[in-house]
């Protein structure tokens, strides 16, 4: 059985691989989270002590959605093409680009939410 070795050796690099990838992942939230912190420790001494601050900003930046979707389908596509474009292929990057989509809607919800809750600048 010579293809038991390469079976075992795809699983453990595909393991590998998303391991990293999920290790990254975590070690940018946890990074986002802490100085995200530090910035709300900043905010609650200033204004503690009567320094005037500007408004801390709690929105998130008005394309991170759709950039996270465009990425989504892009690893997808990406997916698609590296894994051959068979069928299991089309199972697998379905994933992702659905998340894309899903983010597309999400963006597109968000923007409309905005555009309704901003007041017009006559008022």
């Amino acid at each position: 059985m010579p293809f038991a070795n390469l079976d075992i050796t795809a699983i453990l690099v595909t393991g590998v691989i998303f391991t990293c990838l999920t290790i990254v992942a975590v070690v940018i939230i946890i990074y986002s989270m802490k100085r995200r912190r530090l910035e709300i420790e900043a905010y609650k001494a200033a204004i503690e002590k009567g320094i005037p601050v500007p408004e801390l900003k709690l929105a998130r930046a008005p394309f991170s959605t759709l950039k996270a979707a465009l990425i989504w389908i892009a690893i997808g596509l990406g997916l698609f093409i590296l894994l051959g474009g068979g069928g299991n292929a089309l199972g697998v990057s379905a994933i992702p680009i659905l998340v894309g989509l899903a983010l597309i809607i999400s963006h597109i919800i968000e923007k409309k939410e905005i555009k309704k809750n901003k007041p017009e600048l006559g008022q």
